[in-house]
């Protein structure tokens, strides 16, 4: 049996319970580390196909070249190519994104689409994190069953700035549901907590609700 890579530099995808039970299969290889993407050990382990549910760092040109490389990414390309997508969508007031699973290529977010799964933005990014785990995962048991033909990206390019740090500091003159925005956006263990500053004390928000607008 064929081995197949799953590279994941975050913690939230592994947090998902059929996620979970998936991984323990004995032809499913875990790299969460940087140094173990090495062309050296991928040639040892062989894989049939690599799969990026969220990788921060750039993968080498020779890696995608050789192996069958496919990422994932929370925006309808070619819209929203870049960093913090789902903060990015969220702060535009968009309720709706499409998970893409796309060849990775030499240029970020820009290879052939394989498959979509569209998914609700809303509630906190860690209950956004669990639907895109979901999403991924059932396109990773299609692609490794079947061979997808990729679709070239077709509309406007448009790219997304990785959210800053001081974003998490909330300002006094924004609207409640702006505010609402800001606190689920982050609201994860591997993000910055959203936060108020009153005189000098800081006062971090999580877990919050909105109710009657």
């Amino acid at each position: 049996m064929k081995k197949i890579i799953i590279a994941c530099s975050k913690k939230w995808f592994f947090k998902n319970n059929d996620v979970k039970k998936f991984i323990k299969k004995k032809n499913i290889v875990i790299i969460t580390s940087k140094d173990k993407l090495k062309l050296k050990n991928l040639k040892k382990l062989n894989p049939s196909k690599i799969f990026f549910p969220h990788w921060s760092y750039k993968v080498p040109a020779i890696i995608t070249k050789n192996y069958n490389c496919i990422c994932f990414h929370t925006s309808p390309l070619p819209f929203g190519r870049g960093g913090s997508p789902i903060q990015n969508l969220i702060l535009m007031g968009k309720k709706f994104s499409p998970v893409c699973a796309l060849k990775m290529t030499d240029k970020i977010d820009a290879g052939p689409i394989y498959l979509k799964k569209k998914i609700s933005l809303a509630g906190s990014l860690d209950a956004i994190f669990s639907r895109i785990a979901d999403s991924i995962l059932i396109m990773i048991k299609m692609m490794i069953k079947k061979t997808y033909k990729g679709k070239s990206q077709k509309g406007n390019i448009f790219y997304f700035k990785r959210i800053h740090k001081k974003l998490s500091k909330i300002q006094n003159n924004l609207p409640i549901g702006k505010i609402y925005d800001q606190i689920r956006m982050l609201d994860s263990k591997e993000y910055p907590v959203a936060y108020f500053k009153f005189q000098n004390i800081k006062i971090e928000i999580s877990n919050a609700k909105l109710k009657n607008k």
